[in-house]
């Protein structure tokens, strides 16, 4: 019965190491976008941040517009790059979930038989195919979590924005 318990900790021990990041995938794409657009997105994660995107395109807006405060205002007033950013937390908590094995079973029973015996039983059921897939199913999920960052870099095509064509504003400031 040691054993069987001591196993079962071991086994379990891994599983708590997996967490989640304190910005939730936020800084590599940040990198990438300031790689390829020089500047860096904001993630509205509260209400408060939102308030504060919102009052910055408004002092923005008072101002003549530049490629670069253009640029910033898409950045800030973009609801589909926000909704984007967004799917960063749920890539994440599905690589922390990969990481982590479901809680096991603890079962204690007791019977009594004839003549006054009193017959206990004791069990505990974890799931042992997932420890051993474990590393395989984390790798997948870390490979998905990075891809969903590559993809949420803040691109046009990564918060589905189309210019309308060759006329659009940022077009005309960017020629100038």
């Amino acid at each position: 019965m040691i054993r069987l318990t001591a196993t079962a900790a071991a086994a379990l021990f891994p599983a708590g190491c997996a967490s989640f990041s304190p910005d939730g995938g936020f800084d590599r794409v940040t990198e990438l976008t300031k790689e390829r657009a020089g500047q860096t997105p904001t993630y509205q994660r509260s209400a408060q941040d939102a308030d504060n995107a919102r009052a910055r395109v408004d002092e923005l807006l008072k101002q003549p517009l530049s490629a670069e405060t253009a640029v910033e205002v898409a950045f800030l007033n973009n609801r589909g790059l926000q909704a984007s950013l967004n799917s960063l937390g749920i890539a994440e908590s599905e690589l922390v979930r990969a990481g982590r094995l479901a809680n096991p079973l603890f079962s204690f029973g007791r019977m009594r038989e004839g003549h006054g015996i009193v017959e206990i039983e004791r069990s505990v059921v974890f799931n042992v195919l997932g420890l051993l897939t474990m590393p395989v199913a984390q790798n997948v999920e870390r490979r998905r979590f990075e891809q969903t960052q590559l993809r949420r870099q803040a691109t046009p095509s990564a918060w589905q924005w189309k210019p309308a064509g060759p006329s659009t504003a940022l077009s005309q400031l960017r020629k100038r």
